[in-house]
């Protein structure tokens, strides 16, 4: 009797789990596609209204947010370990420690970035950097990218709102104020535009309207959802700070290397090729984008429930989940990538102007990264769910300068296709393989377990 209530109640967790998870990918897919629909109409707006240049100049500065995203030291991803375990546990106390000791480190980190953003960048040279032409251009660059750094730096303590839900598993509901978010920002975009804004003021409007929407989800979080988790000052405890640095900097080291292998592209094309050059390969990776942003909508929710079912030491469920994501992720982004690389054409004349091009061989290499990354996007949720990021930040930092090194050698070779083949390249060998390799162990290791507990 015990034995037969035991498994439904067990059941029952991945019932829970599963519902969570697809709730998630749902309501992640709604939002994102209001978001992506808006951003299909600033596209256009934005290619016509500033010109290959200027728009290749605007892409490659807003892939300095993914950048910017993860100067928390990671952070932000101990916390989410930190706080499924404690749901694991039923633990109110320790969640509360780990939010509030998260939020004023990460806030300490902002001002830091904060204060050496505003030393620093008057003094480069980024018309050279960026490989710009036009005074215009050369003159935009510097202020755009203060803002870009300000406002990101603002939003890094508000990365602690998204982490609260998914580490509860409620990350649909934080997709609905991510949702707003990005209308938001869009919507400040297209203002900015037909006031005829120069790029910093772009930028203004994209970040400042998505700031805004932040504030907003974390009066609902800490003022109506979960008030018992306003990060109070009495609440930070320095052990639990420390604690979380030192599990939160494995996972930069992986964030740090991740950013080498996938945003560093536009940069790379700029500065090789010219800023006119990178408004085909992003707007390429940005229509690419699309087929990973569906999977990564339900994948992402799984690492909550992975360090949960960790806590609970549910590893049949782990193991028979991982494989099913793969599956799944191949299932979708197989298709829908060469359904993307044949539509690609005609979407390019539908949103940018005609000097903007993508060819087939770019396209391709492009589709390749995108199912390679959704292979690595499955075995990188296992690890970090299971708080198994040591392989990732040993590995992750040699795959990052693999990748610069032979996305520099294959664009000399071939073009602006090598900087996307270096990407798929080094996503084989070291996330799919050799980190694969650590998450199939991991796995082994815990079904063993579970066997000899039975006999």
């Amino acid at each position: 009797m015990l034995e037969d209530l035991y498994k439904g109640t067990e059941t029952n967790r991945s019932r829970r789990r599963f519902l969570r998870v697809g709730l998630t990918g749902a309501v992640t897919l709604a939002a994102r596609g209001m978001t992506v629909l808006i951003g299909l109409v600033t596209l256009p707006l934005t290619s016509h209204y500033l010109g290959k240049e200027r728009f290749g100049l605007w892409l490659t500065l807003s892939s300095f947010i993914t950048w910017v995203s993860i100067a928390d030291l990671g952070l932000s991803n101990s916390l989410i370990n930190s706080l499924s375990t404690a749901d694991g546990k039923n633990d109110k106390s320790q969640a509360q420690l780990a939010v509030a000791s998260a939020f004023w480190m990460t806030s300490a980190v902002a001002t830091v970035f904060i204060l050496t953003v505003i030393l620093t960048v008057p003094l480069l040279d980024w018309p050279g950097v960026f490989n710009v032409t036009s005074p215009e251009s050369a003159r935009e660059i510097a202020p755009a990218l203060l803002v870009i750094f300000l406002f990101c730096a603002l939003r890094l303590p508000s990365s602690i709102i998204n982490c609260v839900y998914q580490g509860y598993q409620e990350g649909y509901a934080y997709q609905l104020w991510n949702g707003l978010s990005g209308v938001l920002g869009a919507v400040g975009l297209i203002v900015a535009i037909k006031l005829q804004a120069g790029l910093a003021w772009l930028a203004v409007a994209f970040l400042g309207s998505m700031l805004l929407a932040d504030l907003f989800s974390a009066i609902y979080l800490f003022g109506w959802r979960r008030e018992w988790l306003l990060p109070r000052w009495k609440f930070f405890d320095w052990r639990q700070a420390k604690w979380l640095l030192r599990q939160g900097g494995q996972f930069w080291i992986a964030q740090m290397s991740a950013v080498m292998m996938l945003q560093t592209g536009l940069l790379m094309v700029s500065t090789m090729f010219g800023a006119s050059e990178s408004a085909g390969f992003g707007t390429t990776l940005r229509l690419f984008g699309l087929v990973g942003a569906v999977q990564t909508a339900f994948v992402a929710p799984l690492w909550a429930a992975y360090g949960e079912a960790a806590a609970r030491r549910d590893y049949g469920w782990l193991s028979q989940t991982f494989k099913r994501s793969i599956r799944i992720s191949l299932l979708w982004s197989l298709p829908a990538s060469l359904a993307m690389f044949v539509a690609a054409p005609l979407l390019f004349k539908l949103l940018v102007t005609a000097d903007v091009t993508s060819d087939w061989h770019l396209r391709l290499a492009v589709m390749a990264m995108e199912v390679l990354n959704s292979m690595a996007r499955c075995v990188s949720t296992l690890l970090n769910g299971l708080g198994a990021v040591r392989s990732q930040a040993v590995f992750g930092p040699v795959g990052g300068v693999v990748n610069l090194t032979v996305a520099w050698l294959l664009a000399k070779w071939i073009g602006i296709p090598g900087v996307a083949w270096a990407a798929a390249i080094c996503l084989l060998l070291f996330w799919i393989g050799v980190m694969g390799s650590e998450a199939r162990a991991r796995l082994r290791v815990m079904n063993e377990e579970v066997r000899d507990y039975a006999a």
